[in-house]
């Protein structure tokens, strides 16, 4: 069914509305040389400004285009829907007939600085110096961008090759939360310059929270590497000059990184007369009597880490601490990576069976069924049994003496006859 009014031919007509998104780097409202493409973006929403419908949205492609029909008659409304990533001169159009240049300008912001090897340590891209990275074409050398945009899009942007002036720059960033990454060059033997950096030097890492009109700089300084993890204290809880086998304490190890870069250090309490049983919080345990910081000691600084140990009877001489030398690089100075204190170590008390003592001996208790008093004048054998002998055998010796007596006597009477 028609509308009132409305010819057939005239409902059935469309308008093509498309345009362009693209970063106007030089801000001139034009995409022209220099200028990028916005590619998979938000696009534009439409609005039928005369009911109110909203009629969707339509995301450019990969070139950066997008492209709506509409039925011809309404008048409609054209939003930019790219706007909370990025700012930009154009925010709409309206419009009821066919247009096809309905571009939209977005600006980003720009994050720039100096990648370079600072071989005089003066903070300076001069001429001579190396860039990083030498080739343009390595991406493994290049620093970039990793976060959240404020429109929830997870972002990734890589920096462009460095120019032979030393300078890279990240095109296009756009708002958010999001952090850059300065490309780690151990393999190289280089590290960042701890001294002032723009970006930290233990996680390569630098917040994006500083950008004025747009622009944020970050230099990249890195020199080359010098390791040199020392240990610069020992001490024993308790001291004293001999501890015996199985005794517990406490080694208080001091370590220092003289190098010129934030460093984990590795240390060891020397295991042939200790076994380690705690370190402290700021340390953890490697392996037996190996051990590192939890977090990378700056340069400069130093460290100390409570270590409890138990001493064992196998080598009563010293007790020994040392720091490793880096995963990564040679170890500028290995002088001072050790350090000893001299102990007596006695064995272990070995426990013997107790001797009792004379007060200790019990006095066999009465017993309780001692006989009853013997009436007065009656013969009792209180005597025999204070000295522990029996009558019974005085009474069997006197049988055998009237026994005797009695055979002699009728001898003698034969011998009369």
């Amino acid at each position: 069914m028609l509308s009132a009014g409305v010819p057939a031919l005239a409902q059935d007509e469309k308008i093509t509305v498309e345009g362009l998104f693209f970063f106007d780097r030089n801000g001139n409202n034009v995409y022209d040389a220099g200028d990028a493409v916005r590619k998979n973006g938000r696009g534009v929403s439409v609005r039928n400004v005369d009911t109110g419908q909203m009629l969707g949205d339509f995301r450019t492609g990969a070139d950066g285009r997008y492209r709506v029909e509409l039925p011809k008659g309404p008048n409609y409304e054209i939003r930019n829907s790219d706007i909370f990533d990025y700012t930009s001169t154009k925010v709409g159009y309206n419009i009821s007939e066919s247009l096809t240049t309905a571009d939209f300008p977005l600006r980003g912001s720009r994050v720039f600085g100096y990648s370079f090897v600072d071989a005089n340590g003066d903070k300076v891209f001069n001429p001579g110096e190396q860039k990083q990275p030498v080739s343009d074409g390595s991406h493994s050398g290049r620093a970039w961008i990793t976060g959240t945009s404020a429109d929830g899009v997870e972002v990734n942007l890589l920096a462009g090759p460095t120019a032979a002036d030393g300078t890279y720059s990240i095109e296009d960033v756009p708002s958010g939360d999001l952090t850059l990454h300065a490309p780690n060059l151990a393999y190289r033997g280089l590290v960042l310059d701890a001294d002032t950096p723009d970006v930290d030097p233990a996680t390569l890492t630098r917040k994006l929270d500083a950008f004025q009109d747009r622009q944020m700089r970050v230099d990249l300084r890195y020199l080359v590497a010098k390791s040199d993890p020392a240990l610069v204290g020992l001490t024993l809880v308790p001291a004293k000059p001999s501890y015996r086998s199985g005794e517990k304490a406490k080694a208080v190890i001091e370590v220092a990184n003289k190098g010129n870069f934030p460093e984990k250090i590795k240390f060891i309490l020397d295991g042939h007369n200790t076994t380690v049983d705690s370190v402290g919080d700021n340390a953890v345990r490697v392996e037996g009597n190996i051990m590192s910081l939890k977090e990378p000691l700056a340069a400069g600084a130093t460290a100390k880490v409570d270590v409890g140990f138990t001493f064992t009877w196998d080598s009563p001489d010293s007790v020994r601490a040392l720091v490793q030398r880096s995963d990564s690089f040679n170890d500028a100075d290995a002088k001072n990576n050790e350090m000893s204190i001299d102990v007596t170590i006695d064995p272990p008390v070995v426990d013997t069976p107790a001797t009792p003592s004379s007060e200790g001996t019990a006095t066999p208790t009465p017993s309780s069924s001692a006989p009853a008093p013997a009436p007065g004048g009656a013969v009792t054998n209180e005597k025999l049994a204070s000295t522990g002998a029996s009558p019974l055998g005085f009474l069997a010796l006197g049988g055998l003496l009237l026994a005797a007596g009695a055979g002699a006597y009728f001898v003698a009477r034969r011998r009369r006859s």
